[in-house]
């Protein structure tokens, strides 16, 4: 009796995880596309996108004063979603992610193609692009946030 009652709250316990993993993975919007942003003190009061479409025209509303706040946040850290129309025929999605005239990823102006990636991820203080949520957590899990 007592090794059903184990496995009766053993699957409860498998099944409300993945229920929970479920419910936090958040399916992006058709014709969207998304920049998720990690940062280690969690702190993202100020942080903006700047973007742009090729060559060089902010998307509406954003300027370098004024970048575009973020969407929302997760477990991961924030994130934007932006129209992969509004990037032109291209698809490219250029970008920074700043606060005032401190830029991550080097400062460098970064791009990625939102046709064949519709999400990227950032760990602050890292240069890379990651194309999945598992690919940015393993970069964050060699390099911890200190």
């Amino acid at each position: 009796m007592q090794s059903h009652l184990f496995r009766a709250v053993g699957a409860l316990a498998i099944g409300m995880a993945a229920l929970g993993a479920q419910a936090q993975a958040q399916e992006l919007p058709e014709g969207k596309v998304a920049i998720h942003y990690n940062r280690c003190d969690n702190n993202y009061e100020g942080w903006g996108l700047h973007t742009w479409k090729s060559p060089g025209i902010p998307l509406p509303g954003v300027e370098w004063q004024k970048p575009l706040p973020p969407a929302g946040k997760n477990d991961f850290g924030v994130f934007w979603q932006m129209s992969l129309a509004e990037y032109g025929n291209s698809g490219t999605v250029n970008y920074i992610i700043h606060l005032a005239e401190t830029k991550e990823q080097g400062g460098r102006d970064m791009k990625f193609d939102g046709k064949a990636n519709q999400e990227i991820w950032v760990n602050g203080g890292d240069r890379k692009i990651y194309y999945s949520l598992a690919d940015a957590q393993a970069a964050r899990a060699d390099k911890p946030c200190q």
